[in-house]
């Protein structure tokens, strides 16, 4: 490889650290790291790059990418027009709690290197002020020595709990400058997260009593999902305990058609709640008010005991209020998600230990018996309900979502993105969840423009395997983004695109309703200015007009699985990118 410049250093970084991908649109404050990328002399080491055609798409695709891998992709933006446009971005990743590396150019900072006007507008002081509060740490550094050092310290802290996207800005004239005798990269393993213990001895006992003691214990979970290797011990914790399981569904935590699993049934079952163990749960209150009445304060209006278990209070934003609100909880634990399952398992499982009584055995299976019939019960109403909604006139989200599954399910599918809560909504009733990682959730911080980018960055993590990766795409979502389709086609990914088109900002229409509602005014004008009625988007149209194979839009729900089939059928002939267009009540 050539290092004769600090930017091949910057390079050689990035191979030591793993990364085998960047992607950017591009932009002269990072030209040096460019030209050292593509450079013919560092082919060996250099990652793979993918190109965009927007700075909130290139975050998006490593957002996917490591949400469906584990593994980094590494983002460079231009100076702070591109840090701009990738802040909202940056924010999805924050409250989706992503680890990235978000490089940035700027400067020259020394204004004597500056070129008339461009390089001007182009430097910023303090850059990172742009994305600050919603990254985990950043830096501008000034100097050779500086930057490799900003460099492993950034990518050090992304990777320790919690997980966040970080920022450094690289000085455009360091990246250009000839490499200074005695700067050299530190050992690979210098960035090796710092860890959290599982549950201490004392923690460990506290909770086994209160679980001992509980008569209806419900286990919640919402991130624990994100290291796939958790969710199989966590299925073994839940049965030996006969635990109710709620998950939140950020990422795949628990199969959903496990008998234990009773999310979104309601009170009903856990209406006699007295334990809540929380893990890795970000809106706390949100998720104990989907089964309990709770107080003003967010506690349990029952009294029942509340003991989290994460990492929640380890990363919080003094200007992003993503934390959620307060609850003064019976217990909060930091620690490492795995190590906790594994603690308390070696307990529950314990032939010999306070779980082995034939009082707690009787319990436990009376628990699982009413929530086995609770978790059966819920899924086939949703199912007819689903199946009803076929006989209407126009094709209802419901069931489209189970006409699509009935197309894939014999298929080895990763669901990148759900487009909607509504659409995420009917998925996690319908759709058998069962694999890890087989579910990607959603954006993390509401902020449209996510999905494509997404699904093409999680998409391109299994380009080199059969898995079916489907992205269920909100339409007003693609809208933000359309250029993602470039990237799309010119890379060859094969994803399957399902435009979710209901011609609406649905969200927007429904708020738009409800406030007329309460003002006693005509919701039938709900649709202004929140709908694309009058003038509607052909997205199979766009599609083509990227090199994207697009089949005819599907207009009836009994054309959804044909199309789908068909879809399918060609995208694992070709290996190549599908979109298929439903439009929707």
């Amino acid at each position: 490889m050539t290092t004769s410049y600090f930017s091949d250093l910057v390079v050689q970084f990035l191979h030591q650290q793993g990364i085998d991908t960047v992607v950017f649109n591009p932009g002269a404050s990072f030209r040096g790291v460019h030209d050292s990328l593509v450079h013919e002399g560092n082919a060996d080491i250099a990652p793979g790059i993918v190109m965009a055609c927007h700075e909130e798409i290139a975050v998006a695709v490593a957002h996917g990418y490591h949400k469906a891998s584990g593994r980094h992709m590494g983002v460079l933006v231009h100076a702070n027009v591109g840090l701009l446009h990738a802040s909202m971005a940056v924010f999805n990743a924050w409250c989706d709690r992503v680890p990235l590396l978000v490089i940035g150019g700027n400067g020259p900072v020394d204004a004597g290197k500056r070129r008339p006007w461009i390089d001007w507008i182009h430097t910023s002081q303090n850059i990172e002020s742009v994305v600050k509060d919603y990254v985990k740490w950043c830096d501008q550094p000034v100097g050779q020595r500086a930057t490799v050092e900003s460099l492993y310290r950034a990518f050090k802290l992304m990777n320790t709990p919690m997980h966040a996207p970080v920022f450094v800005a690289l000085d455009f004239d360091v990246q250009e400058q000839p490499l200074e005798d005695g700067v050299r990269l530190l050992p690979a393993d210098a960035t090796e997260p710092a860890r959290l213990p599982g549950l201490d001895q004392e923690a460990l006992g506290d909770l086994t009593e209160r679980l001992l003691a509980a008569r209806t214990p419900v286990l919640v979970v919402d991130f624990s999902g994100r290291d796939p290797g958790t969710v199989a011990p966590l299925v073994a914790l839940a049965e030996s305990l006969g635990l109710a399981v709620v998950d939140r569904g950020n990422r795949l935590n628990f199969p959903n058609t496990h008998q234990l699993n009773v999310s979104h049934t309601g009170a009903g079952v856990l209406a006699e709640a007295d334990l809540v163990v929380a893990l890795e749960v970000q809106d706390l209150v949100g998720a104990l008010g989907s089964f309990l009445p709770l107080t003003d304060a967010g506690v349990p209006a029952n009294g029942a005991d509340v003991v989290t278990i994460g990492f929640n209070e380890l990363l919080t934003s003094k200007w992003a209020a993503d934390y959620q609100q307060f609850v003064p909880v019976t217990r909060s634990i930091a620690a490492d998600t795995a190590a906790s399952i594994a603690a308390l398992r070696s307990v529950a499982e314990d032939p010999e230990g306070p779980f082995a009584t034939a009082a707690f055995t009787a319990r436990r299976e009376e628990r699982t018996k009413a929530l086995a019939a609770a978790h059966s019960e819920a899924r086939a109403e949703w199912a007819r309900q689903a199946e009803a909604t076929k006989a209407g006139r126009h094709i209802n989200v419901a069931g489209a979502v189970d006409e699509i599954h009935r197309a894939v399910r014999d298929e080895e599918w990763i669901l990148t993105n759900t487009g909607s809560l509504t659409i995420d909504g009917w998925v996690k009733k319908l759709w058998p969840m069962e694999r890890p990682g087989s579910y990607l959730g959603l954006n993390g911080g509401g902020g449209l423009g996510y999905g494509l980018g997404a699904s093409i960055g999680a998409a391109l993590a299994h380009k080199d395997d059969e898995t079916l990766c489907i992205d269920l795409q909100a339409d007003g979502d693609l809208l933000y983004t359309p250029s993602a389709l470039w990237t799309l086609a010119a890379h060859d990914v094969p994803l399957l695109v399902m435009v979710m088109n209901n011609r609406l900002y649905l969200n927007s229409t429904q708020h738009a309703e409800r406030i007329a509602g309460n003002r006693d005014r005509d919701i039938d004008r709900a649709h202004i200015a929140t709908s694309f009625y009058d003038n509607p988007v052909d997205f199979v149209t766009m599609a083509r007009s990227y090199g994207i194979h697009a089949l005819p839009r599907v207009e009836s729900i009994d054309g959804v699985a044909p199309a789908v089939r068909e879809a399918v059928a060609h995208l694992k002939t070709h290996r190549k990118p599908v979109l298929v267009e439903i439009l929707m009540e």
